[in-house]
């Protein structure tokens, strides 16, 4: 899983959330063009991202993760401060899932699980 935002402490929370849950690996990027790279180089099964970010925005990488093969099935939550401005954009390139900032955390994780569930023999049977 890649988590792309420019905003440290958010990043790091995002991260270190999806990271508490059992079987569940995030890596952390800060520009769109990062994304971009580490799509090139994992095999990542979701992408949680920031619409507003540094030279290359969310929907841009997402345009460009949409022209590739290997890319264009990989689901995507956006989080955004700026919905509102956004939801047209949103909807023509078919994006089901944002959250607007400031958001619960988790409630974050629980589309992460949604959209991207562990594998059947990776689930990890918890006590209570």
């Amino acid at each position: 899983m890649i988590v792309v935002e420019d905003d440290p402490p958010i990043a790091e929370l995002l991260a270190g959330a999806i990271n508490d849950e059992p079987g569940y690996v995030a890596v952390s990027v800060a520009r769109g063009v990062d994304a971009l790279h580490a799509l090139g180089a994992v095999n990542a099964d979701l992408v949680l991202m920031d619409i507003g970010l540094p030279g290359m925005s969310g929907l841009e990488v997402l345009d460009r993760m949409q022209r590739d093969q290997r890319l264009r099935t990989v689901p995507v939550i956006f989080e955004t401060a700026s919905a509102g401005e956004h939801a047209q954009d949103m909807r023509e390139r078919g994006v089901s899932v944002y959250v607007k900032k400031p958001f619960d955390v988790n409630e974050l994780v629980a589309y992460v699980k949604k959209l991207a569930p562990l594998p059947a023999g990776l689930r990890f049977a918890t006590t209570d």
